[in-house]
């Protein structure tokens, strides 16, 4: 495919994505934990003193992951999360396109810009608040950022399962460096690493046996990056914040309790729950199996076939390790659900071929894609004028005086996390940093529980 024939996929895929992910952002309300990141922007303010300080209580008596720092600056007054936050998003649709492939997408190739698109529309598709996800900063910074960041350290494991990626013999700086980006990727979140790091071990298993032996130069940073993921993900599990988080609700119970105490039909309620999403991604499946019955079986490499199982079977172990998290949450099973779409993203653009097939793969993926942006665009900038007017009455209130502000029209739902006023300590808290007696919903607003 020549590059003139396959730069119009390309804009008219990243063009709308772009501009539906950038509009979202600038329309995202201030809700629930948003308060407390202005609060510190607005008492503190953003320093590289300040910053540093922030770091170490939160790995000491706070959230100890990475990506709670990247939700900090997310808040930083001006435009730079409307600038980064839909980057930081096309980031992780190109990393999960990477694993798809077995390569980087390249701008040349339509059939590129159909595995991208297809893996953009299933994640949207199969995330279960994929609104909240995207458009919440305090989830886009825990979640969405830790994945992208173990998402980048699997890629170079996918590309040399491949037969790509860094070759044998490369350059001396690549097992410390590989070490230190294990330790961060094990450092965004605590149900994750064991999925990624086992999908990298994967990897390392197939170049073994595929002749890559260390005696005849398999690469030093493969293993390195296995014991940095390792090491974070300890440091993370024992960081003193642990503690101190959700009222040392970490501290109550240890993870096999968790699991006991649930029993089976618990345990097997959250497995199902987290997986259940992908049913989503049906009609792609469907597609393809069309498509594999009209076409023939597809030459496709060993690696990508055994690259789809493995995707799998770590969103699998991604859900199976939430049954030892004291909080649950469909937030939880973005990881899962985003790992299990890549994999069948994968199989079925595998199936497709220039024709009917690729165009109703487009198709669907243009459904997916604009439905998602359509609906999030519908209740964001509702939500955005109703939170920009209550902003401007907080702003305006009395010192200690009592502000009134009308509630949300929108509930909490899949694109929305729905009115955090209803919470009374909720409202103090705005209240506090703003330098207002009280903050009061109006008559019939109705009351809601933390999430």
């Amino acid at each position: 495919m020549t590059p003139r024939r396959a730069w119009p996929w390309w804009a008219a895929i990243l063009g709308p994505l772009w501009l539906a992910l950038a509009l979202g952002c600038y329309w995202e309300p201030v809700v629930r934990d948003g308060w407390g990141n202005l609060r510190w922007h607005r008492w503190s303010g953003l320093s590289f003193g300040n910053l540093w300080t922030q770091v170490q209580g939160n790995y000491l008596h706070g959230n100890p992951r990475l990506g709670q720092t990247v939700t900090l600056l997310q808040y930083t007054p001006g435009p730079w999360h409307v600038l980064g936050t839909p980057l930081l998003e096309l980031a992780m649709f190109a990393l999960l396109s990477t694993l798809a492939l077995g390569r980087r997408p390249k701008l040349r190739s339509i059939d590129d810009a159909v595995v991208f698109a297809t893996v953009t529309a299933l994640v949207l598709a199969c995330v279960p608040v994929v609104g909240q996800m995207l458009f919440y900063r305090p989830y886009t910074g825990n979640y969405l950022f830790g994945l992208t960041v173990q998402l980048a350290f699997l890629v170079p494991y996918r590309l040399r399962a491949e037969g790509g990626g860094p070759a044998v013999g490369g350059a001396w700086w690549r097992a410390p460096a590989m070490l230190v980006f294990g330790a961060a990727a094990g450092l965004c979140n605590e149900h994750t690493p064991p999925a990624i790091g086992a999908a990298a071990l994967c990897a390392v298993i197939g170049c073994w046996r595929r002749g890559d032996r260390p005696r005849a130069g398999m690469r030093a940073w493969m293993l390195a990056g296995l014991v940095g993921i390792g090491l974070g993900w300890l440091a993370l599990l024992s960081a003193p914040g642990q503690s101190f988080r959700y009222h040392a609700l970490a501290a109550q119970a240890s993870p096999l309790d968790r699991i006991a105490d649930r029993g089976a039909e618990g345990d097997a309620r959250i497995i199902l729950h987290t997986l259940w999403s992908v049913a989503f991604a049906l009609p792609w499946l469907a597609l393809g199996v069309a498509a594999r019955r009209v076409v023939g079986a597809p030459a496709v490499s060993r690696a990508r076939r055994l690259a789809v199982r493995v995707g799998l079977g770590a969103a699998v172990l991604a859900a199976v390790t939430l049954l030892g998290s004291p909080k649950e949450g469909d937030r939880l099973a973005f990881a899962s659900c985003a790992l299990a779409a890549t994999a069948v993203a994968s199989w079925v653009t595998a199936q497709l071929a220039p024709g009917w097939s690729r165009r109703a793969c487009m198709g669907l993926a243009a459904l997916a894609i604009g439905g998602v942006g359509m609906r999030c665009a519908l209740v964001l900038s509702e939500v955005h004028a109703e939170n920009e007017a209550r902003i401007a009455a907080i702003l305006a209130g009395p010192k200690d005086g009592v502000v009134t502000v009308p509630a949300y029209t929108q509930g909490r739902s899949r694109w929305f996390l729905g009115e955090d006023f209803g919470v009374p300590g909720e409202r103090q808290y705005v209240a506090d940093t703003f330098g207002l007696g009280a903050i009061e919903l109006a008559p019939g607003a109705a009351t809601v529980e933390p999430p």
